[in-house]
């Protein structure tokens, strides 16, 4: 598969869910989109495709169910017979071009919710750009740590499965996760994400899920942010306290090396997390 066949499936899978969070943890954008009920599919010609749906205050990104394949015309809400618009995509580079804003996509259904496009799917948009695009100024406020943090935790967590799947180099890793689940938490209370790997693949979830096979634990939000960024010596970490790592570290150390892989395809702008080094967190487990 090609680099930007790869990069534009991370765009939709790993990047575009970032706008359930903003919905629901940005106050103007969940007012924004309050009173909104309809269904938003991208679509890449003779490639993947996923949905962005709004209903009762929230926002819910994903692949469309398959009662709205068999929908009729086309017509219909977030929980009707079919998207309310579809965006259309003659290749996978056009997707990128659109994520980096060089770009527009081809309409092919919905013309009369073209307003809602171009004013608050847009807004929403450039909100979720905002807060993955960091600089030390804006990382200095707690709040925008704090969803700069979550949004790439959750990039990364959903990088995986398209990485193991699609990447040249992450595929022969691919059973280093067949087994177990992984567990990354920011103490005390979160974020958090999921992964749950199984012999049909990796499985990412937002949230922390109980008994994990490995846990990594970063003691706080500029810690968490640091560690994603690769901007933390992941042994020394380990000896201070900062970075936990317990259980089947195996497989953390296995992840770091998906992880080291986003970056290729994703620019910080897009929430790439440069993640722990490998061989730091080799280190981490032996001490």
């Amino acid at each position: 598969m090609s680099f930007e066949e790869v990069r534009a499936r991370l765009n939709l899978f790993a990047v575009l869910p970032n706008l359930e969070d903003v919905v629901r943890e940005d106050p103007e954008m969940r007012a924004l989109v309050a009173d909104t009920r309809l269904s938003v599919r991208l679509t890449i010609a003779n490639g993947p495709s996923t949905t962005v749906r709004f209903a009762g205050g929230a926002c819910t990104v994903g692949p469309q169910p398959r009662r709205d394949e068999a929908g009729g015309s086309g017509a219909g809400g977030a929980g009707g017979s079919g998207p309310t618009v579809r965006l259309a995509f003659t290749s996978a580079s056009h997707l990128n071009k659109m994520f980096d804003g060089s770009s527009q996509p081809i309409p092919f259904w919905g013309f009369t919710h073209l307003g809602f496009l171009k004013k608050e799917f847009t807004q929403l948009s450039d909100r979720m750009a905002y807060y993955l695009s960091p600089t030390d100024e804006l990382l200095s406020h707690p709040e925008y740590l704090r969803m700069n943090t979550l949004l790439t935790l959750n990039t990364a967590a959903f990088a995986v499965p398209v990485l193991l799947g699609h990447d040249a180099e992450c595929v022969p890793l691919r059973h280093g996760l067949s087994h177990g689940t992984i567990v990354l938490k920011v103490l005390p209370d979160g974020p958090a994400v999921s992964l749950v790997c199984g012999a049909s693949g990796v499985l990412p979830v937002k949230g922390e899920l109980t008994h994990p096979s490995a846990l990594v634990l970063l003691k706080d939000l500029q810690t968490a942010n640091d560690f994603l960024a690769g901007k933390l010596d992941t042994f020394v970490s380990a000896v201070t306290g900062d970075v936990q790592l317990r259980g089947r570290v195996a497989l953390v150390d296995t992840l770091a090396l998906v992880l080291d892989r986003v970056g290729k395809y994703l620019t910080p702008a897009e929430g790439a997390p440069a993640g722990p080094s490998t061989t730091g967190a080799a280190a981490a487990a032996q001490s």
